[in-house]
């Protein structure tokens, strides 16, 4: 049995399809997803069907995309410039898509392995890590989720205390899971950089660069950060090789790190920002 991880999709289907075609898996095989599944690309209502469709044990946990695109499920379709999202939100099976993004959940915590989004915060133990998730996963899963989605957006407040309290809590919550790059040295998170460690952003600390981030017993897979690129040590792999932009869709195996890559071959929307 092997386990696959794979980054950021961004509704590239056919860059998907020949990724997985190549992946070559077995009955037993695991594929695990970092999020982003929409948004970017042309097709994310194919891409959440196909992975749906898959005969293999799934893990899918959640981008600030796919968030965006609960958000927006929410709405009026012309609420979004984004043609692959419009599409998806006016699709027959809409709401059957929509229901399986929501029950995917922020972390997936296996052994020796941990899979999210973006990243953790330095100070969170594995326990605290499932609680946190579960604390947002609950909110997600249950029938008033549209208004608890409606209310989390934002970079306020920018770092983690146990005290906080509901919407400031839920949101930094999330936006540690899915949107985190670099921290202050305070610990502070900082939104306003996405490039990667350059020397112009040398007063800021990648998330695991950050003193006790790495001092855990698992592996922590990770996407979201498409400037950082493919990058595989012992304590981590980041694996956004910018499939969103037109480059590289990315899968790695856990056990030996054989990586696999594949061109994106679907034709690219406008990037829309979320």
């Amino acid at each position: 049995m092997a386990i696959y991880v794979i980054g950021d999709i961004h509704g590239c289907i056919k860059t998907l399809v020949s990724l997985v075609d190549h992946l070559d898996l077995k009955k037993d095989d695991e594929l695990w997803f970092c999020g982003d599944l929409v948004n970017r690309g042309p097709s994310p209502t194919h891409c959440i069907r196909f992975i749906k469709s898959l005969k293999i044990k799934t893990v899918c946990v959640l981008g600030n995309h796919d968030l965006y695109l609960l958000r927006l499920s929410g709405e009026n379709s012309k609420n979004t410039s984004d043609l692959g999202i419009k599409a998806l939100l006016e699709a027959p099976d809409k709401n059957e898509l929509i229901d399986w993004l929501r029950h995917r959940p922020l972390t997936h915590v296996s052994g020796k392995y941990i899979l999210v989004h973006a990243g953790i915060y330095p100070t969170w133990d594995t326990d605290t890590i499932k609680k946190l998730s579960h604390e947002i996963e609950q909110e997600l899963q249950c029938d008033n989720w549209q208004k608890f989605i409606s209310n989390l957006w934002g970079n306020c407040p920018n770092v983690w205390h146990s005290e906080l309290k509901g919407e400031d809590r839920h949101r930094a919550i999330i936006n540690i899971f899915t949107r985190m790059r670099y921290l202050k040295p305070s610990g502070d998170l900082d939104f306003s950089v996405k490039d990667g460690p350059t020397s112009q952003n040398s007063y800021l600390i990648p998330w695991f660069n950050f003193k006790g981030a790495l001092k855990r017993k698992e592996r922590i897979l990770f996407g979201h950060w498409s400037s950082l690129g493919l990058v595989v040590r012992k304590k981590f792999v980041s694996l956004d090789t910018g499939c969103g932009r037109g480059e590289l869709l990315t899968a790695i195996r856990l056990g030996d790190n054989r990586v696999f890559s594949t061109q994106v071959i679907d034709d690219m929307l406008p990037t829309s920002c979320v």
